[in-house]
């Protein structure tokens, strides 16, 4: 890889530090804030019917503000939120859910669309932010990482030479040292894309549902008919829909059922 040898290495000692506007966690957060959290995730089902009320503006654009939180690689956040509230849009976006009573019934319906062919613009737009319009730049392994390791992890071109490039490079490094592995195909990009989008949707749905709201994550929909109703490029992809209100008595199919903590949480 171009410049130092590994920047994430070098990451603990930075010149560039950012201070956390935020109170970061802390013991007080075991008394202050873990009660209600526990609440929260506990408390969040997947709803499949709603009261058909929407959801005030202001609680919404607060979620909206908790899910561009979420965790996100690089910070380079490539993912959009569509929030559909044009009635006719409403109607057929809920179609374009199957018709599934999640959708029909929600008081608000928001696509989350992963935009991984935004990378580039983000990333120039992060680092205004991040330098302060380029009066405070990048020093050292930052500086490597955003100029370099970025670009040359998410590059692509139509006949594939990028990938192939990372592909010889990865293979090459990876003999005598750890490295990553991918991206090294379209479909590693996807899937990048994919999960930056859906560790805001859950951000999303916690927030929803800490708001006193319930929510339902629909997949199972008709993506390429959404994309062309929202008007999306052909590089932008639906990653799932959620619908979200006052969920009624009737709107959870069944009791909670998860499997044994150890079928899925492994020691090592």
């Amino acid at each position: 890889m171009p410049g130092t040898p590994n920047p994430l290495s070098e990451m603990g000692n930075l010149e560039h530090v950012v201070v956390a506007q935020d109170e970061r966690p802390n013991p007080s957060f075991k008394t202050t804030a873990l009660p209600g959290f526990k609440k929260t995730v506990q408390g969040r089902r997947a709803i499949r019917k709603f009261d058909g009320e929407p959801i005030p503006d202001e609680v919404m654009r607060d979620c909206f503000d908790d899910a561009i939180l979420a965790p996100s690689a690089s910070n380079l956040q490539c993912y959009e939120f569509y929030w559909v509230r044009d009635a006719q849009k409403r109607t057929r976006l809920s179609e374009l859910c199957l018709d599934q009573p999640g959708a029909v019934t929600a008081g608000e319906l928001i696509v989350v669309v992963s935009r991984v062919d935004l990378w580039q613009s983000h990333l120039k737009k992060m680092s205004d932010i991040m330098t302060d319009g380029g009066r405070k730049p990048f020093k050292g392994p930052v500086r490597d990482y955003y100029e370099n390791i970025v670009p040359m992890l998410m590059k692509t071109d139509r006949f594939g030479f990028h990938n192939l490039k990372r592909r010889l490079m990865f293979w090459y490094r990876g003999r005598s040292e750890p490295v990553v592995h991918e991206p090294v195909t379209r479909a590693d990009h996807r899937i990048y894309g994919h999960i930056q989008a859906s560790l805001a949707a859950e951000n999303l749905m916690l927030s929803l549902a800490a708001h006193g709201y319930e929510s339902c994550p629909m997949s199972g929909v008709d993506k390429p008919g959404i994309s062309t109703l929202l008007g999306l490029s052909s590089s932008a992809e639906v990653t799932m829909v959620i619908g979200a209100g006052k969920g009624t008595p009737d709107g959870l199919l069944s009791p909670r059922a998860r499997l044994p903590f150890h079928e899925l949480v492994k020691e090592v």
